[in-house]
C-alpha cells in the first residue's frame, strides 16, 4: 500500500514515515500544499493523510477534491489540531472519509488507515476453481493455498482492488518506491509468475492499455 502524507510539521512528518513504514507500506511525504499536488500528479496512492491548516492556510478542501479526482478509490484521513465536532464535521463534508485530532496515538491511526484501506477491497471472490479473500489476502486454488511472493501479492491485489484496466506506469507507482529504477519488462515477469501460479486466464492484457483481474 502506498500512502501520502501532507504536513506541514516535518518531525511530525518523519516521525509517521518511521513508524508507518515498519508496515511494508511505501510512505512519501510533503509539506505544502503544491508539492502534495504534484505526488497525487505522480503516484498513485491508495490511501492520504492531509493537514487541515499549511502554515496557517486551511486548504484541505481544495486537496481533499484534487485528490478524490485523480483517484476516486482513495481513501483520505484528515489529521489536524483542530478537533472541535464542527472541525470534524466540515472535514467529512469536504469528502474525508476520517478524521482524527492531534496529538494521536501511533497504533489508533495504524489502525484506522487498516480499517479505512479495507473500505475499497473486494470481498471474497470465486474465479473457476480459485478463491480469492481480499479482507486477508489470501488465495485458494482447488482449496490449497498459493503463496505468492511479497511482489507478486501486492500486485495482484491492486489490480484486484482498482478493478478495471490499470497501465504498467500506475503498477510501478503504486508498488515501488523507486519506480523510475523498475522497468516495464519487470512488471510483465510479476504478471507471468502471477498466471503461472493461479491460471493464465486471471489477468488479461490489454493492448496498449494495461492489464485488469478478469473477475
Amino acid at each position: 500500500m502506498r500512502i501520502l502524507i501532507a504536513d506541514d510539521e516535518p518531525e511530525l512528518l518523519e516521525l509517521l514515515k518511521l513508524s508507518l513504514l515498519k508496515e511494508d507500506w511505501i510512505i512519501d511525504t510533503v509539506d505544502d500544499e503544491k508539492e502534495a499536488k504534484t505526488y497525487l500528479d505522480a503516484y498513485t496512492y491508495q490511501i492520504f493523510i492531509v493537514d487541515r491548516t499549511f502554515h496557517g492556510k486551511d486548504c484541505v478542501r481544495d486537496l481533499i477534491s484534487y485528490g478524490k479526482h485523480k483517484n476516486s478509490l482513495m481513501g483520505i484521513l484528515v489529521l489536524s489540531a483542530l478537533g472541535n465536532i464542527d472541525e470534524k464535521v466540515q472535514g467529512l463534508e469536504y469528502g474525508a472519509d476520517d478524521y482524527m485530532e492531534k496529538p494521536f496515538d501511533i497504533k489508533e491511526l495504524r489502525a484506522r488507515l487498516i480499517a479505512l484501506s479495507r473500505r475499497y477491497v473486494p470481498k471474497i471472490k470465486i474465479f473457476e476453481n480459485i478463491e480469492i479473500d481480499g479482507y486477508a489476502k489470501k488465495i485458494k486454488k482447488s482449496g490449497d493455498e498459493i503463496l505468492l511472493s511479497s511482489n507478486e501479492q501486492k500486485l495482484f491485489f491492486y489490480l484486484l482492488e482498482r478493478g478495471g484496466v490499470v497501465s504498467r506506469d500506475e503498477i510501478m507507482d503504486a508498488l515501488y518506491d523507486n519506480p523510475q529504477n523498475i522497468t516495464s519488462n519487470s512488471i510483465d515477469e510479476l504478471i507471468g509468475r502471477i498466471r503461472r501460479k493461479l491460471n493464465p486466464s486471471i489477468i488479461k492484457t490489454i493492448k496498449t492499455r494495461g492489464y485488469m483481474i478478469a473477475i
